[in-house]
């Protein structure tokens, strides 16, 4: 029977575990990959579609109605919902470019702090602790400054130079750890400046693609049925759509249009004689169906 042996590697050759900010820090940056590829892909289908509108059967013609401005706002809006996108993936990617608050960014920024570094001066006013027992930066930087020249006061006299290297060894763990607060809170807070402009510029997009959306793709005009001079006499045109038809010069003699829509027609010249009109009432009684060509 063999047996096997499993060995496991020295502390000393195992990666060191991510610190909890370091990780944080990651699903931050994998959630800004994630809004890039998002507003890559609404980009990419509102190409796409592009291709299957008929946007190229618009004519190019002034804006002076509505089919003529169809082809403005289509380009209008095309623009608008690309720009969009193009503005939502730059500030995505933004949050994704490498970035480090020094402790002498936080000094500087402690009594004045400007609008980006406003919220993380907040964050350590809220946790004196993140400070590392220090009151300010300041404070801080001003005491590694102090044991750097002790250390080159011990290199001309030593007495304990060891102590000294330990205790700049502790201070400059200490600003790494302040340094790491600031940034993830800076990270965090551009993360969420991201989040509302990506929320405007996805309502704005969306707005761009339905003004494409309905300009590129007109409905589809529906034939005029062209009946003039024609003869009726006698026919059953109950129900009948008649919409918008051009009837000049029609015999309507002894028809019945009961039902039928005759909205928006052209009825000059046209014979009413023993008709009944769309709405039941007869030519007769007013000697024309004309004031009753829609259904009841």
């Amino acid at each position: 029977m063999t047996t096997e042996r499993f060995h496991s590697l020295p502390a000393a050759d195992l990666p060191p575990a991510p610190s909890p900010l370091e990780v944080a820090n990651n699903r931050i940056r994998d959630a800004a990959k994630w809004l890039v590829a998002s507003s890559a892909a609404v980009g990419a289908a509102m190409l796409a579609g592009s291709q299957l509108s008929d946007i190229g059967e618009l004519p190019p013609a002034l804006p002076d109605s509505v089919e003529h401005a169809r082809l403005w706002v289509a380009v209008l809006g095309a623009v608008l919902a690309l720009t969009s996108v193009v503005f939502a993936i730059w500030t995505a990617v933004r949050i994704l470019l490498p970035q480090l608050i020094h402790l002498s960014d936080l000094a500087e920024a402690w009594d004045a702090p400007g609008r980006a570094m406003a919220p993380v001066v907040q964050q350590f006013r809220r946790n004196p602790k993140y400070l590392q027992g220090f009151p300010a930066p300041a404070e801080l930087a001003r005491r590694r400054e102090e044991l750097v020249r002790q250390q080159r006061e011990e290199a001309a006299e030593p007495t304990d130079p060891a102590r000294v290297v330990a205790a700049i060894a502790d201070v400059d763990e200490r600003i790494t750890a302040v340094e790491d607060i600031a940034t993830h809170e800076a990270l965090k807070t551009q993360f969420g400046r991201a989040m509302r402009r990506f929320v405007a510029a996805a309502a704005i997009a969306a707005t761009g693609i339905v003004a494409f959306a309905w300009a590129a793709n007109p409905p589809d005009k529906t034939p005029v049925a062209d009946l003039r001079n024609g003869r009726f006499t006698g026919s059953v045109l109950r129900d009948a759509d008649l919409t918008n038809a051009k009837l000049d010069h029609a015999d309507f003699t002894g028809a019945d249009l009961t039902g039928a829509d005759l909205t928006g027609a052209s009825v000059t010249g046209v014979v009413w004689s023993r008709t009944i009109c769309p709405d039941g009432t007869r030519s007769d009684v007013d000697g024309t169906c004309a004031g009753h060509l829609s259904p009841e």
